[in-house]
């Protein structure tokens, strides 16, 4: 299975990871507006007197549906971030600098057990100031966390199938991009406007790596998982020039995390 077939065989999910989201977003609001206390200033009991009973009916019934819905999109797009990156005690920039250190390290021991040509240089991340921008790096940096563990994985499957593979030959680089959810200080919602801060965080990477094609597109497989999923933003596959090499596959990969509401 190559990495053309492995977009042709999953365009639905591929689809579904892009507009997953904002569906995500719509049903929240309908739901929010269904069951919150007050509706443009009427109370709640007040329902009764607008809306016929089988109308309030139906509507209750939708909302329940797409609560249940809401619940699958949420485990399916979902990136959960790791306890190790969300939890300390202590001081904030020490465990990002710790953190940093460790999966730096990782990245290069993994890479040279298996002959795989990776600099150190080409993992990039901002440094972080503020506990919440090194809440955010460190949501960044599990992505980052994931995306190289399966990608060594799905070099390991592709010797295990052939001895003779090439695997993963090399990493050229792996980005954090510029950190998202930034609000404008002094900025206030419309009426009726949804921020997406208040409802998901997420964090992008790039990635540029060589590879022969089962290992590319085991990879790609591999994005899929829940509460760990990782959403495939772009993607470009170059094949080799001459048989016997890498191709080269260049892909922005993000993970979602949904928060709670605000009050």
């Amino acid at each position: 299975m190559d990495a053309g077939a492995f977009v042709q065989e999953n365009k639905k999910w591929l689809v579904g990871c892009a507009i997953g989201g904002l569906v995500w977003m719509i049903a929240s609001s309908v739901i929010d507006s269904i069951y919150s206390s007050r509706v443009r200033g009427t109370p709640r009991g007040a329902l009764s007197e607008a809306y016929s009973q089988d109308t309030l009916a139906s509507v209750v019934t939708e909302g329940e549906q797409l609560t249940a819905d809401l619940a699958r999109l949420k485990t399916e797009l979902a990136f959960v971030v790791a306890s190790e990156y969300s939890k300390w005690s202590g001081d904030a920039d020490r465990h990002l600098f710790l953190q940093s250190r460790k999966l730096r390290r990782a990245v290069s021991e993994s890479a040279s057990d298996r002959d795989v040509t990776v600099d150190e240089k080409n993992l990039v991340w901002e440094p972080g100031t503020g506990v919440d921008q090194i809440r955010r790096i460190l949501f960044g940096l599990d992505i980052i966390d994931e995306i190289q563990a399966r990608l060594f994985d799905a070099h390991d499957q592709a010797k295990a199938h052939d001895e003779d593979a090439m695997g993963l030959y090399e990493i050229d680089s792996i980005k954090l991009e510029a950190l998202r959810n930034r609000r404008s200080r002094g900025r206030s919602n419309r009426r009726g406007e949804i921020d997406l801060a208040d409802w998901v965080a997420q964090q992008s990477v790039t990635l540029a790596f060589q590879a022969d094609e089962p290992t590319i597109a085991m990879f790609l497989e591999s994005c899929r998982k829940p509460s760990r999923t990782l959403i495939l933003d772009k993607l470009q596959v170059t094949k080799p020039a001459r048989p016997g090499e890498p191709s080269l596959c260049r892909a922005t990969l993000s993970g979602i995390s949904f928060l709670k509401k605000k009050d």
